[in-house]
């Protein structure tokens, strides 16, 4: 091996061994903050898919809070919790694929195309894990949702219902949605690192010199594409930044990260990043419950998100399209910051002794 090989076996193993460490590491965060977060993403759900439900008649919920009251009144703990095991059982196949497809794209992306890069990056790692993330979700919102289903499906659990998916429409059934998904998160990822880097730059007060600036672009708005493409696992805005090291070198030492913010000022940053990504991709989220848990009902088996959207006009104006956005955000914002002050010291355990 002459000496010109050696840094670059060296790199290449750093790099593997990030992608594995993270790969451990963001299924503990994803489940720790889904089980925080979760209750909000469960009345969100519930509110989204109300005034479409089988059982017709009035809305059962007037508002977030009086699903809260009511879910907890006749369901207990256990209502706000549906379909959790879905969530928890797909987080590590979900954080897998992610990982696997970031690292694989990252490596295919010229390091020259900066913000531009990152975000491609994102979008493919987005693609690939939506294969694993789009099951979990289906299965996780039908369960949710049941109580106002009025008996199109009785599934007694998460397995029960995937093998139910599977009778009735195939293996493809899994994947009602996946577009859809798609729809919601591929934004979602390039507004949240948009938010997320200039939020960074304004707490750091702006004192990074130009060059600093820009190796800022390049090298952590990766670590926000790891947080943002991987949306429904919730990793955390900085989950790939050990990872960037190795990709950038010791172009770490400019950006402006976890080395120079404190980690309360990051946790705001990402908590209103997504807040504010989330707002804006609300929308489109809500079609995506509606379609995903409808098609379960034989009147809506072959309905497409466009078709669903239009029909969500015309019967229920504008104003259902922002339904739910209230419990989004306080699933949103917590979710992200939880995942990234849960993540760091996982990551920082997992890590070898320097030699």
């Amino acid at each position: 091996m002459t000496s010109e090989q050696a840094p670059e076996a060296s790199t290449s193993g750093s790099s593997v061994y990030y992608s594995l460490r993270g790969a451990l590491a963001g299924p503990v965060a994803g489940v720790c903050s889904r089980f925080i977060t979760y209750p909000p993403d469960t009345i969100k759900a519930r509110l989204q898919i109300q005034g479409a439900s089988p059982g017709g008649g009035p809305a059962r919920y007037t508002g977030t809070w009086n699903a809260v009251v009511q879910i907890a009144r006749q369901e207990g703990l256990h209502g706000f919790y549906r379909g959790f095991g879905a969530v928890a059982l797909g987080s590590v196949p979900a954080n897998m694929a992610y990982f696997g497809a970031y690292e694989s794209a990252k490596a295919m992306v010229p390091p020259g195309w900066g913000m531009a890069g990152d975000m491609a990056v994102g979008a493919a790692a987005q693609l690939m894990a939506g294969v694993v993330f789009t099951p979990i979700d289906i299965v996780k919102e039908r369960l949710q949702v049941a109580p106002l289903m009025a008996g199109a499906y009785n599934y007694s659990g998460p397995m029960q219902a995937v093998k139910e998916l599977v009778r009735v429409n195939g293996p493809l059934g899994l994947l009602k949605g996946y577009w859809a998904t798609n729809a919601v998160w591929l934004p979602w990822n390039i507004l949240f690192i948009a938010f997320y880097e200039a939020s960074k730059r304004a707490a750091a007060g702006g004192g990074a010199s130009s060059s600093s600036s820009s190796s800022n672009v390049s090298g952590s708005s990766t670590g926000a594409v790891g947080a943002a493409a991987a949306g429904e696992a919730e990793v955390g805005p900085e989950a790939s930044s050990s990872s960037n090291s190795s990709r950038s070198g010791s172009g770490s030492s400019s950006r402006v990260g976890s080395g120079e913010l404190s980690p309360v000022v990051l946790a705001l940053c990402s908590a209103g990043s997504a807040s504010l990504a989330g707002l804006l991709t609300h929308p489109a989220d809500v079609v995506k419950t509606r379609l995903q848990v409808l098609s379960a009902c034989a009147a809506h088996a072959r309905v497409t998100a466009w078709s669903l959207a239009r029909q969500m006009w015309a019967q229920e104006g504008a104003r259902v399209f922002m339904t739910g956005v209230g419990p989004r955000i306080l699933q949103l914002a917590p979710g992200t910051a939880l995942s990234w002050v849960i993540y760091e010291p996982v990551k920082r355990f997992l890590a070898p002794p320097e030699l």
